[in-house]
């Protein structure tokens, strides 16, 4: 059964897979659920499919988080148009809901391939259909 948590609740305590897909987060007036994994970060998504937010697994001297929002905030603008529009908020990320293309079902072009492979694969479709990458620290990197 699921409970809501409160967004303190969860940054103070270390989080495993199978606790982070029963919670449900409330943050700013919204639920947010579990949507999926990365190596360092548990993803939840609010109901509407419009924003996620990123919450450490745990503490590991490491602020994820503070590293990816910094990462946007720095780009230029040319790059920001490649990246999910992030902020950072109590020590979360917050970020536009993107669809990874691991749950897209969309056949990529070569230059999104090429796109795609420089972001390990770590980019998805925005709202507007345009391809992005959602882990900033992975923007470009190969």
């Amino acid at each position: 059964m699921s409970k809501i948590i409160n967004v303190q609740q969860v940054l103070e305590n270390k989080i495993s897979l199978e606790e982070a897909k029963q919670m449900m987060i409330l943050h700013k007036g919204e639920v947010y659920t579990f949507f999926d994994e990365g190596n360092t970060r548990h993803v939840f998504v609010n109901k509407d499919e419009t924003k996620v937010i990123k919450i450490l697994q745990r503490d590991t001297g490491f602020d994820y988080n503070t590293e990816e929002a910094e990462i946007y905030a720095n780009a230029t603008d040319e790059d920001k148009e490649k990246m999910a529009e992030t902020t950072i908020s109590h020590g979360m990320v917050e970020q536009e809901f993107v669809t990874p293309i691991k749950f897209g079902g969309k056949r990529l072009t070569i230059p999104q391939k090429l796109f795609a492979s420089k972001c390990r694969n770590e980019v998805g479709w925005d709202k507007d259909g345009n391809l992005v990458c959602f882990d900033l620290d992975e923007y470009m990197q190969y």
